[in-house]
């Protein structure tokens, strides 16, 4: 069974759980690194809390969430560069944990509408870590951005769409579009059987690509953002590895279809360069009728499914792990700079 699908049909402890969390190979947080936060708020998604705070932090800094993939929890997915760069740069980083409480692969449930929708499950729980780290940290409210890597780079798309007053920006890695699957829970269904095949069912022909036209992805979003909603909207950086057989290429331009449309520009790019040895980093910008840059796509030749890291001098960010790749390229720098977080 793909493990990104993987759900379980109810929020339920058990010795199974504690087997699957051994089988997966997930680890305790290294306290020197990440600090545990235990109280912030609701929790209706039961999820954890991690942070890193630089030291000598200045006046409004920005706030980065970084949601971890399958498999993984906040420490691995720290090693995808974000607090090297929270320590040159001077940014607050926050790393939401999923429980094998709720998926035994400790995928987010970027598929369940009980998760997805603005004030519910995960995505609630996560902005109550928000809203925790704005009252304790002196945080610039509009420079808050939010990424993330497979599984929790379609949750990532999710907040851009429900939350597209909060987060100024955004990054995917190996994700599709948001609302691509949204799975309901029905009262004939006490076990959760139907809901855990359905779920597993919408998230499989998502990550092998819909093929679906701009305004069908566009007015997904605008279902689910705030009544009324007309922006401003997120900005966001799409990467994907052209190797990918977990999470099909095709998504990164289903993804560019969608968001070019909730900006309101074209889907033809402004600006295309191939960059490092033999063109191997592909990257394209959409711009607005102002010059400035609401889309951006990176396409990594011979990349599989991943994150993108590199020990390259001037580019240095994380080290390699099980979907964090040294692919030569660092996504997190490279996506630091979009947002603006170098200034």
């Amino acid at each position: 069974m793909n493990f990104l699908v993987m759900v379980t049909g109810a929020r339920t402890k058990g010795l199974i759980l504690t087997c699957v969390l051994m089988a997966a190979g997930l680890h305790a947080v290294n306290a020197d690194t990440l600090m545990r936060v235990d109280d912030f708020g609701d929790n209706p998604g039961e999820i954890g809390m991690y942070i890193h705070v630089p030291d000598n932090m200045p006046a409004r800094a920005p706030l980065v969430v970084s949601l971890h993939g399958c498999r993984q929890d906040a420490a691995t997915y720290a090693d995808a560069g974000w607090n090297v760069l929270a320590e040159e740069w001077k940014f607050y980083v926050l790393y939401p944990e999923q429980s094998i409480r709720n998926n035994p692969y400790a995928c987010w449930n970027w598929f369940a509408a009980a998760d997805t929708q603005r004030g519910e499950g995960e995505a609630a729980s996560i902005m109550a870590m928000i809203e925790t780290m704005r009252e304790r940290y002196d945080i610039d409210e509009h420079r808050i951005f939010v990424e993330g890597l497979s599984a929790g780079a379609y949750m990532t798309a999710v907040l851009l769409a429900a939350y597209p007053d909060v987060f100024a920006g955004g990054a995917t890695n190996a994700g599709g579009p948001a609302y691509c699957a949204v799975t309901e829970r029905h009262f004939w269904d006490p076990f959760g059987w139907w809901y855990l095949y359905t779920g597993n069912l919408n998230a499989r022909r998502c990550m092998r690509g819909l093929d679906l036209l701009p305004e069908d992805w566009g007015e997904r979003v605008r279902q689910h953002a705030p009544d009324g909603y007309n922006g401003p909207w997120p900005i966001i950086s799409i990467w994907h590895g052209n190797a990918d057989d977990r999470v099909k290429p095709g998504n990164l331009d289903e993804l560019v279809d969608q968001w070019t449309y909730i900006h309101g520009i074209d889907r033809i790019f402004d600006d295309y360069v191939a960059l490092g040895p033999e063109g191997r980093f592909m990257h394209s910008e959409y711009q607005d009728d102002h010059g400035i840059v609401r889309v951006e796509t990176w396409q990594i030749e011979g990349m599989s499914h991943g994150t993108a890291i590199t020990g390259e001098p001037g580019e240095r960010c994380g080290r390699t792990r099980d979907y964090i790749l040294d692919a030569g390229i660092c996504a997190a720098r490279r996506i630091g700079r979009f947002w603006g977080l170098d200034d």
